[in-house]
């Protein structure tokens, strides 16, 4: 697990390449809950066509993001927004051989932005190569976004 969090103007950098930019689009997504003048909650799982094309499970963040951005637009910041993103199948196998899903959780909450990593194993081990790995390259692909990471929680 590899935890940060972002502050000052780094937030609005960050939020802007969150919400407009497509840094983040092959991230398949979890859950999204965004809180605003009401909260709400997105379930993010794909609704099957007839023919039953898609093998996903999750929309991307690509799909969800422009609906995500409406919802929080406006003169008023948001209260919060909890996105759970992940790599799985093929994707979280490029991280490592025994990933199932490599997560990234993102925070929204009364001005800051926390961000906290996990993994779901294939067959358990008590090696933290998986955690480790996925938690390195999250830092990298932070670091070439130009965000500073405060790791005191």
């Amino acid at each position: 697990m590899y935890s940060f969090y972002i502050d000052g103007n780094d937030i609005k950098k960050f939020m802007n390449m969150l919400l407009k930019d497509d840094k983040f689009d092959k991230f398949e997504v979890r859950s999204c809950t965004a809180a605003t003048f009401v909260t709400f909650d997105i379930d993010c799982r794909l609704i099957k066509d007839e023919d039953g094309e898609s093998e996903r499970l999750y929309c991307r963040w690509g799909e969800l993001r422009p609906y995500v951005y409406e919802l929080i637009k406006g003169k008023k910041k948001p209260r919060s927004i909890r996105i759970v993103m992940a790599f799985s199948g093929r994707m979280a196998e490029k991280v490592h051989e025994n990933a199932q899903a490599c997560f990234l959780n993102i925070v929204f909450e009364e001005d800051k932005v926390a961000i906290v990593t996990g993994t779901a194993q294939k067959t358990f081990s008590l090696d933290k190569s998986l955690e480790n790995e996925w938690g390195e390259r999250i830092k990298g692909f932070f670091d070439k976004l130009g965000i500073t990471q405060n790791t005191a929680l």
